[in-house]
């Protein structure tokens, strides 16, 4: 299920695209159902995140989300309570209600945990893009013209921003400790890697929509080649004169290029160093695949720059023989051509050297 789609789904208390917790009757999983019924403390805003991070959610199945007392640390897991129960209110209150105890209901969502650590999170309505959501679906708003109707969820780390946690947010029970203190706690792992079925939308998608080289976007290594002689042709023809030979330097890093985009992406075991390169130029995610994209939309970058100085270079050169012919001189044009070469040979150290960042 896309992002839209999950945002049309028409519930007893609205639509998922509105900012309420609502009963979700096409998931598949009862597990997920369970939560989402009666207000009981789960919203659009996890959904949302979880359709970013890649989660198809009415292709889970209950079969693939395990329930365990305690939490294994990996992947998302919600946390909840599988009995009604009541727990100390805590922080400050006045004396009037100084002693009271805070009720619970069976199913109620306590908190969400992303590889162990209770995540916190933002959300805003400004207009979005393919990349921030999975969809980018954009809506009329009667005040401030065109945004979302989706919210846009920033999670992670507790900071300034990030002020409120997905369900019940209750102060003292907001850590992994306070909330193993409430009787009934239990923890639904939903795995978030690659491999499994319901993965697949979002950020996976959004990164193979933005790798580009220069205005040309590619999804795969062959694609890549193609783009890359095109380019490279193109200024073969503009060719007259390189007294630097930098046309050699060009050529190299489109072929360390190459290589590391069919090692990234295209199946080809890479040499011990290029491997090195790929990682420390791809980042860590919770997405492999988002990963390699991320790394070759930076190489195509790289290798776009490199190759609109060569055609400016080139350009200079061609421009400084029309100076020798119409003024006798073609000092007028030097510091171009200087300028343009060390912007080349900028690129091609960037390239050489395996800085993709």
């Amino acid at each position: 299920m896309s992002l839209k789609e999950l945002s049309n789904i028409k519930t007893r208390y609205g639509s998922i695209g509105v900012d309420k917790k609502l009963t979700v009757e096409s998931f598949k999983a009862g597990k997920l159902r369970a939560l989402t019924n009666d207000f009981r403390g789960i919203d659009s805003n996890f959904w949302a995140y979880g359709a970013k991070l890649g989660i198809e959610w009415d292709k889970i199945t209950d079969a693939e989300i395990d329930t365990n007392t305690k939490p294994t640390k990996k992947g998302i897991e919600i946390a909840y309570v599988d009995k009604d129960t009541t727990v100390p209110a805590k922080g400050k209150r006045d004396s009037y209600y100084g002693g009271y105890d805070v009720g619970i209901d069976k199913f109620t969502t306590i908190s969400v945990l992303k590889d162990g650590k209770p995540l916190w999170y933002t959300k805003s309505w400004k207009p979005l893009t393919n990349v921030m959501t999975a969809t980018g679906k954009k809506a009329k708003n009667r005040y401030s013209g065109t945004r979302s109707t989706i919210p846009d969820i920033d999670a992670g780390s507790r900071s300034y921003s990030k002020n409120r946690q997905f369900g019940m947010n209750m102060i003292g029970y907001q850590s992994l400790s306070g909330m193993m203190s409430i009787p009934g706690i239990k923890f639904h792992q939903i795995k978030i890697s690659e491999d499994m079925p319901y993965m697949g939308a979002g950020i996976k998608r959004q990164m193979r929509q933005a790798a580009q080289f220069g205005a040309a976007r590619f999804t795969t290594n062959d694609e890549f080649a193609r783009i890359n002689k095109q380019y490279f042709d193109e200024l073969l023809k503009q060719r007259l004169n390189d007294p630097k030979k930098l046309g050699a330097k060009v050529k190299q890093a489109a072929k360390i290029c190459q290589d590391l985009i069919d090692a990234a992406i295209g199946g080809k075991k890479p040499s011990a160093k290029m491997k090195k390169t790929i990682e420390m130029g791809a980042g860590v995610s919770s997405s492999s695949e988002a990963d390699a994209y991320r790394f070759v939309s930076n190489v195509g970058s790289k290798l776009a720059r490199l190759y609109d100085y060569y055609g400016y270079y080139l350009n200079a050169l061609e421009k400084q023989k029309q100076d020798k012919v119409k003024y006798g001189t073609a000092d007028f044009g030097k510091g171009d051509v200087e300028g343009y070469a060390k912007d080349v040979q900028q690129y091609y150290n960037y390239i050489v050297k395996g800085d993709f960042r």
